[in-house]
């Protein structure tokens, strides 16, 4: 939903949807803007967990990919995953610790199935989740005159500042957990551009964080989205649900698929239900995950692909050219 402050912020060209601001600009617009302007994005399809209890790190310990003992109270940021005991994620999230309590920041799609879970295994572990009930957004491309520059954290870092969670897990992604007066204190309104939350999803994408939607729950290892390369796994902590899939693919060395970003152009529009094919085999090679709309035939996404097809001619399923851009093992 849209906080009742920031409509009066919205265009005539605004595109709304269940999450609430998709666009508050078309897709060409917003691309511009979070590239090169001061910018806030409304993170409405995004969440942050509050993890507390006597219990909470040694239960969140044996559940999690990584290991989170190694936050040690220091800010970091870092990636972890939820899996399924078939070694299948459930969610991929940023996880940090504040004083005692651990903070998951990760999609509204996968917030039910991860918390349902956690609540399962937990049995008479004292833990509690909270849904924090926050504004969220997300800041980029602050200029040199601006509060934030002097109380933001380092790359990789989180703090709490007076009301405020601000953690900024890549270079140039900075987000605010706050209320409204905090955060009005803490921006210029004068000089940000509002954005939706489209333009966010373009800066996961390009940082290659790979975000599990509803539609992708329980459909990939660790693995498969390279979250082992992105440090999201540990290989020497103990137990946790699907550990034993996942430290055997890592041990044999034989995942098959891989993270990439891709450029897709083409004429029909793209969504998370279309395959990458193979042209000369004419066989379906990859799955996109996360995607983001650039201009009217334009996506950046990032797919699951077959390592053996990446230097093979792509398309998409309904025609379109796809190119690969980047992958976390370059």
């Amino acid at each position: 939903m849209i906080n009742d402050f920031f409509k009066k912020f919205l265009t005539k060209s605004s595109i709304l949807d269940d999450y609430g601001i998709k666009y508050n600009h078309n897709c060409e617009i917003e691309i511009e803007n979070i590239n090169n302007n001061y910018s806030l994005s409304l993170l409405s399809n995004k969440t942050i967990i509050k993890c507390s209890g006597d219990d909470v790190e040694n239960f969140l310990n044996t559940q999690f990919t990584n290991d989170i003992k190694n936050l040690n109270n220091n800010n970091d940021v870092i990636l972890s995953g939820y899996c399924n005991p078939k070694g299948r994620l459930i969610s991929v999230f940023y996880i940090f610790q504040i004083d005692k309590d651990y903070y998951l920041y990760t999609t509204l799609d996968s917030r039910e199935a991860l918390i349902n879970k956690l609540n399962m295994y937990k049995m008479m572990s004292k833990v509690n989740f909270e849904i924090m009930d926050n504004i969220l957004v997300g800041i980029t491309n602050i200029p040199e005159n601006n509060n934030l520059n002097s109380i933001k954290p380092e790359v990789g870092k989180a703090i709490k500042h007076e009301d405020s969670i601000i953690l900024r897990p890549t270079h140039d992604q900075i987000i605010i957990v706050s209320n409204l007066d905090s955060l009005i204190s803490l921006i210029n309104l004068k000089s940000i551009v509002i954005l939706g939350y489209k333009s966010w999803d373009y800066l996961d994408i390009k940082n290659m964080i790979p975000f599990i939607t509803t539609s992708k729950i329980e459909s990939y290892t660790p693995q498969m989205v390279s979250l082992d390369l992105l440090n999201g796994v540990s290989f020497s902590k103990g137990c946790y649900p699907g550990q034993e899939i996942v430290a055997r693919t890592h041990y044999l060395g034989d995942a098959k698929k891989c993270l990439y970003e891709i450029f897709i152009n083409s004429e029909k529009d793209i969504d998370l239900s279309d395959n990458i094919i193979d042209k000369e085999k004419n066989s379906s090679v990859g799955d996109i995950i996360n995607i983001s709309k650039l201009s009217k035939k334009t996506y950046s996404c990032l797919t699951v692909l077959r390592k053996e097809s990446i230097n093979k001619k792509l398309f998409v399923n309904n025609g379109g050219i796809a190119k690969i851009i980047n992958s976390v093992e370059n």
